[in-house]
């Protein structure tokens, strides 16, 4: 639909952002009857989820989410209702460190060991001072374990991320299929299609490339002024992730909000995006699985690469799915340091990382590799991060993000949520949620 600067249309909810939050908020309110306004930034759906399918790659190109995380018997469901499918991950790891690699046994049981040993006192700390504080209660190996977990999966920086956050303490224990990792076959890409072909198109209106500058609102309405002129709504959700929502006043991607409500400053003052650099490569072959060094631990078909104080910490292969392609994963102040140079020097690191790891020489991984890809989260405007993770005293941010202002702004994401932030699954049930909360 195109709508000329100046007119303005009407509607029962708009919202801001089509990732899959938004899609999945738009489909149930759509399909309750109400009219709704989905607004996206960019020409494409999908937010964080980038699913690309370039001639010659033998599996989709994951350019955000891969994984699922646990399993998430209402996210399975979902699947299934889309005519997906998931498959389950080895749970391989091996850890090189100089000439040696050892396995990794069990390594999600052994960081959810961990979290339940960090406090959840009247007091929040740091990641970082947890561990110099309770120095006794962590080996060596456990604190450089959880380290590596919190700021290179999390992309959290240990000095800056809530303790209280990250703890399991009290929690339920876990079963195997809670700690196991699953991707969906055909790319999350699949699911975003799905999500948008569950929109009522008598109700629903999705306007791409409309970037929302400006919300202002009070008791029951609300005018949204975009790109492509204004939309006015009895309620407003807004789904964009928290990088945006944080982004200084006048930046390209920033929201305004008249009036700005001090409630959600308070919130977003406990959470932050934290930064990734992951780069997919394709190989002519698996040539990994031959080197001397993984062949003489007898790893070579290892699905997850550990390699500790490294310019990109983790890698992992597409196992259970034969391809030679493989994934460099940096996070956190890592990853900080590596988005300031420019993407041919990140390549050129990632390889000779892989190369000294392997010790395999560094022309012949270079010779091996075919194609790449990355995306820069932190300098894209309309994301400014890769995912969100709760500050010293943002533990309960996320929740309080849940309330609705004035019955009038509703947010909805995967930072907002009770607990797996972060994450494709959390996004949607953050993204239906708040449709719930609408319709009262």
């Amino acid at each position: 639909m195109t709508m000329p600067a100046g007119t303005a249309r009407r509607f029962d909810i708009a919202i801001v952002g089509a990732g899959a939050a938004g899609l999945a908020a738009a489909g149930e309110l759509s399909r309750a009857g109400a009219s709704v306004a989905l607004l996206e930034a960019r020409r494409r759906l999908g937010g964080r989820i980038w699913t690309r399918r370039p001639q010659g790659w033998p599996v989709p190109l994951e350019l955000g989410p891969e994984f699922i995380h646990g399993r998430d018997e209402k996210f399975f469901a979902l699947l299934g209702e889309a005519g997906l499918s998931a498959v389950r991950l080895p749970d391989d790891h091996i850890e090189i460190a100089g000439s040696r690699a050892r396995p990794l046994a069990d390594l999600w049981g052994k960081f959810d060991a961990m979290t339940r040993r960090l406090g959840r006192g009247d007091e929040d700390r740091s990641v970082a001072e947890e561990l110099r504080r309770r120095r006794r209660s962590f080996t060596a190996a456990e604190r450089r374990l959880l380290t590596t977990m919190v700021e290179g999966y999390d992309a959290s920086p240990i000095e800056r991320a809530s303790a209280q956050a990250l703890s399991t303490a009290g929690e339920p224990p876990v079963g195997d299929d809670d700690r196991a990792q699953f991707r969906p076959v055909e790319g999350y890409g699949r699911l975003v299609d799905w999500l948008h072909a569950r929109l009522d198109a008598s109700g629903a209106r999705l306007l791409r490339s409309t970037v929302v500058r400006r919300i202002a609102w009070r008791r029951g309405a609300v005018r949204v002024a975009t790109s492509r002129g204004e939309i006015r709504a009895r309620r407003v959700l807004v789904t964009v992730p928290i990088g945006v929502l944080r982004a200084p006043a006048g930046s390209r991607g920033a929201i305004a909000f008249d009036p700005d409500p001090p409630a959600l400053r308070r919130a977003l003052a406990g959470l932050a995006m934290g930064e990734v650099v992951r780069l997919v490569l394709r190989f002519r072959e698996p040539f990994w699985r031959e080197a001397p060094l993984l062949k003489r631990a007898g790893r070579g078909d290892a699905n997850f690469f550990h390699l500790p104080g490294a310019a990109f910490p983790t890698w992992w292969t597409c196992a259970p799915v034969e391809a030679p392609v493989v994934t460099a994963w940096s996070g956190g102040t890592a990853a900080a340091a590596l988005l300031r140079l420019p993407k041919p020097r990140i390549v050129r690191r990632a390889l000779d990382t892989f190369a000294d790891a392997l010790g395999v020489p560094r022309s012949r991984v270079a010779r091996q590799l075919l194609d790449w890809d990355l995306h820069d989260w932190t300098g894209d405007p309309y994301t400014r991060g890769a995912y969100s993770y709760a500050l010293v005293g943002g533990a309960l941010a996320g929740q309080r993000l849940m309330r609705p202002v004035e019955d009038t702004l509703f947010f909805a994401g995967e930072a907002i949520g009770e607990g797996d932030s972060g994450t494709v699954p959390a996004a949607i049930a953050s993204g239906r949620r708040a449709a719930r909360q609408i319709l009262g």
